[in-house]
């Protein structure tokens, strides 16, 4: 059987990749887009296009133990992930310099306390998938290395560092080994290894450590951004920031050509070159969503949207792989679980933008005004303000429909990106970006990233999620039943760490298409399809939906469920057609359906290996709920 060996298509020299069927070895990256290699049968050496390499596929060893399977991100404990992050810390430098005999992981073994071997091997686990899960314990206590240490330990460990070590007098940390030693001594406690109060010191970040001992000032002119220049975005890739902006443009409906409003955009920005890593287009106001659709977007290859989604096959965008720093600023959307858990998970550092920082964030707020200017000079502009605009009527000049908008985006950032720019000495950002992955001018290279080819898992994993319990008759979100047979093991299932609670688990949900859940079973270790449980109801979207609940709230309906919301929705629906699209209301609510339409169908494309659920054959009984009851409208009297 054979299978890939990696979720990842490395591009570094050596690596084995696969060309229309034919074996080659990638002797060296020559461009953005492609790479010089020889055919390991023919010997012959050509230059191949990057977008047309796949992995090349390895037999599994029958002998050998199956690989990690995908987990629930949102299951791992703090303590997993900071244990993961220092296991990551240790081979950091192994990544980078690979040869033996130079005694580096020697000295790495003296430094952290893991043994040679097991550095390598964390080293080849963590280089196949590039995901800080696959460095994750497998299990909890016992073994060399894995034992705990008392809470009582712990808890003076913790004191100590808080007003010994994270102090302005700055000891050393043999000095707090000592100190936190002694009082262990005094307790009748156990001394802890040196390694195990490193370990913690660790765990704490390189700002907090440095501002409790050299001050806040220190630690601003230190961290903090500002406008010449942001630390630690010394390479391409290194540091991102993403940001949403309205923009300053009317666009119309695809069929009545008439105005429906403003749309919203999402970008994502390489501080290092100022290239667009990502972008996404919509409707809706910012949410977790447009947020996570920005970040999968800007992570993995372009070239199969551009052609078959934006259709402008013969437009690059060579941008692909993981950030190392993400800035973001303080909204809620950039806040919640689904953002910080996937960071963890592939290794990104969230940091957000300090209160009263205005400079922060310059290089998207810059970009993002640089592309407002340029769309006010389009038909339907709305300008900055009324004495600007004068007597344009932007809605009556309306020409573009979203999509047509979508196709002048992503124009305009080809064109952004081989302008001169003078915040980086006049290169342009693709030149730029160019020379700090391939080196040139004196620039040592960084090599290409790898290029991500579990897009499936990676979309998911930029999901936003809601925590449900199990019942007998499914899962309950929004007055909105969903059933499958994949969830009949964990009815009622207790919580694991308190008996007397139910357990609760993550259902992933594309707010574009409510009418399926995505559900990562614990027993398989795979997402699944939860479907409604009255498989008769339409698809809708989260907007459709919470319209039709006010609407139904609205008219005095005492007994709301899922059959009264959606017929509301459907009289919403015959009533906007009946209204010929003449309102703008009207016709932006329309265009939001046929853009949903639009996602529902590019779910199929994107996500095939999300395992489908059959309709049971009896679901089990909702007391006191009757699915098929016909609710009258109380408007209609």
């Amino acid at each position: 059987m054979t299978q890939p060996s990696s979720p990842l298509l490395n591009l570094s020299k050596g690596e084995l990749v696969n060309y229309n069927g034919q074996e080659y070895v990638v002797l060296k990256p020559i461009d953005l887009t492609k790479v010089l290699a020889r055919n390991t049968s023919s010997k012959n050496t050509e230059v191949l296009e990057i977008k047309h390499l796949s992995q090349w596929f390895v037999t599994q060893d029958k002998h050998k133990k199956d690989e990690r399977k995908d987990i629930d991100l949102l299951d791992v404990s703090e303590e997993d992930w900071e244990e993961a992050k220092l296991k990551l810390k240790a081979i950091v430098p192994m990544l980078v310099v690979q040869e033996r005999g130079s005694g580096l992981v020697d000295r790495i073994s003296q430094e952290t306390g893991y043994s040679v071997p097991t550095l390598y091997r964390f080293r080849n686990i963590y280089k196949s998938s590039g995901l800080l899960s696959s460095l994750l314990p497998t299990k909890r206590g016992g073994g060399k290395g894995k034992g705990r240490i008392s809470k009582e330990v712990e808890a003076i460990i913790a004191d100590t560092l808080e007003n010994f070590y994270l102090t302005e007098q700055k000891p050393s940390i043999e000095a707090t080994v000592e100190e936190i030693r002694r009082l262990c001594v005094n307790a009748n406690l156990p001394k802890p290894h040196w390694q195990t109060v490193k370990n913690r010191i660790d765990w704490k970040s390189a700002r907090e450590r440095f501002e409790r001992r050299e001050g806040k000032r220190a630690a601003r002119q230190l961290f903090d951004p500002n406008e010449g220049s942001v630390p630690n975005a010394g390479w391409p890739l290194a540091l991102t920031q993403i940001d949403h902006t309205p923009l300053p443009l009317m666009i119309v409906h695809d069929v009545s050509r008439r105005s429906i409003g403003r749309p919203w955009v999402t970008f994502n920005i390489d501080v290092y070159s100022r290239m667009i890593t990502g972008m996404h287009l919509s409707l809706e106001a910012p949410s977790a969503m447009s947020a996570g659709m920005c970040l999968s977007h800007s992570i993995l290859p372009k070239e199969k949207w551009l052609t078959e989604d934006i259709g402008l096959p013969d437009v690059e965008w060579p941008c692909w792989g993981v950030m190392g720093i993400l800035h973001m600023d303080n909204a809620r959307e950039f806040r919640g679980n689904m953002i910080k858990d996937a960071c963890l998970e592939y290794n990104i550092d969230p940091q957000f933008r300090p209160v009263k920082t205005p400079n922060y964030g310059g290089h998207i707020e810059r970009y993002m005004g640089t592309a407002s200017e340029k769309l006010k000079r389009l038909e339907g502009a709305t300008f900055s303000n009324p004495k600007k605009r004068g007597e344009y009527d932007s809605e009556d000049r309306a020409t573009m429909t979203l999509h047509e908008l979508e196709r002048w985006l992503v124009l305009f950032i080809a064109k952004y990106h081989r302008s001169p720019h003078e915040g980086i000495n006049g290169e342009s950002p693709i030149d730029r970006y160019r020379k700090g992955l391939l080196g040139g001018d004196g620039r040592l290279p960084r090599g290409l990233p790898a290029r991500r080819l579990d897009e499936e898992k990676v979309r998911i994993d930029f999901m936003p999620f809601i925590e449900r319990t199990v019942q007998s008759y499914g899962v309950v979100i929004d007055d909105v039943y969903y059933f499958a047979d994949v969830l009949r093991p964990w009815v009622n299932a207790p919580d694991s760490k308190n008996p007397k609670l139910k357990r609760l688990f993550k259902f992933r949900r594309d707010p574009h298409d409510i009418s399926r859940l995505y559900f990562f079973d614990p027993n398989s270790k795979r997402y699944f399809v939860i479907p409604y449980r009255n498989r008769s109801l339409p698809p809708i979207s989260l907007w459709e939906f919470r319209d039709a609940h006010k609407r139904a709230m609205d008219a005095g309906v005492k007994d709301i469920n899922e059959r009264v919301i959606f017929e509301y929705a459907n009289k919403q629906q015959a009533l906007q057609s009946d209204s010929a699209l003449k309102t703008k209301v009207a016709r932006r609510n329309d265009q939001r359906k046929r853009e949903h339409a639009k996602v529902r169908q590019k779910r199929e494309k994107d996500l095939p290996k999300v395992t489908k659920t059959e309709a049971p054959a009896m679901p089990p009984v909702i007391p006191g709920y009757d699915p098929n009851r016909t609710s009258y409208f109380e408007d209609e009297e």
